[in-house]
């Protein structure tokens, strides 16, 4: 178990020593703290940090709040003791110690992710599974710190960019499953993949095609109703022509199965 974990996907959780780090710092503080982690591969230069989480202040008022945000990081990390502190820090700028004993697990997802980018590289069931319960909600999930552009469309990006990749890999597991006849593991992360974005039809055509597969007819006409409700609700639209086309095959074989009994 690392030292420093940080939990970022949903509500932050963040541990020491498997100590909760809750209360110990700021919103802000701890606001820092996560930016620095996710943009570890590059030192960030102190007036930027300022101007990032302090926008609406003097400059030297804000670089005041940073030097205090600093110090409640340090001395919540209790970087003087660690062999590895956690942050690099100069007097022009600050950066996060990949070096240092720690989890992150936006870049445990990212690592994964691009592991499946590469033509040879598999990943078994439960590694999948393991990287899809990492998302427990958006990326910093109840932040109240939106007010500031910069840090709002910081915060937006990348909450898109890990939404993406959960969903790519929530979709290979999907397709694993099914590839091993696993039809009802196949379905519930079906579901799930609706659930996590709802208005992506490409999630209902494969719950519809597993749920035909598995025999399960009356299920897959009630997911394309469901779709069908819900396109007309938010978008005032029908589902796509691939949607109608599984669920008229769907329906003409049933069809044809009552008129030859």
């Amino acid at each position: 178990m690392a030292t420093l974990t940080l939990r970022l996907l949903g509500t932050p959780r963040l541990t020491r020593n498997n100590d909760s780090l809750d209360g110990v710092f700021f919103e802000k503080v701890e606001a820092l703290l996560c930016y620095l982690a996710v943009e570890s591969s590059r030192p960030h230069r102190r007036e930027v940090l300022a101007e990032l989480f302090w926008p609406n202040l003097p400059d030297a008022h804000a670089r005041s709040n940073l030097r205090y945000a600093l110090f409640k990081l340090r001395e919540g990390l209790c970087d003087k003791q660690n062999t590895e502190p956690h942050l690099q820090v100069s007097r022009t700028s600050i950066r996060f110690n990949v070096k240092s004993d720690y989890y992150l697990d936006t870049e445990d997802l990212a690592d994964a992710f691009d592991q499946t980018l590469h033509p040879n590289a598999t990943l078994n069931v439960e590694r999948l599974e393991y990287l899809i319960s990492l998302h427990r909600g958006d990326f910093l999930e109840q932040t109240t710190l939106t007010q500031n552009e910069l840090f709002h469309e910081w915060l937006c990006n990348k909450r898109e960019i890990y939404h993406r990749k959960v969903m790519i890999l929530l979709s290979r597991l999907i397709d694993k499953y099914a590839d091993s006849q696993s039809y009802e593991h196949a379905v519930h992360y079906a579901h799930k993949f609706i659930a996590l974005d709802p208005l992506d039809e490409s999630g209902y055509h494969r719950l519809i095609e597993l749920l035909a597969i598995s025999g399960k007819n009356t299920k897959a006409i009630e997911a394309y109703n469901n779709l069908s409700h819900l396109l007309d609700m938010e978008l005032g639209i029908r589902p796509n022509e691939k949607s109608t086309a599984l669920i008229q095959e769907l329906l003409f074989s049933r069809t044809s199965n009552i008129a030859s009994s």
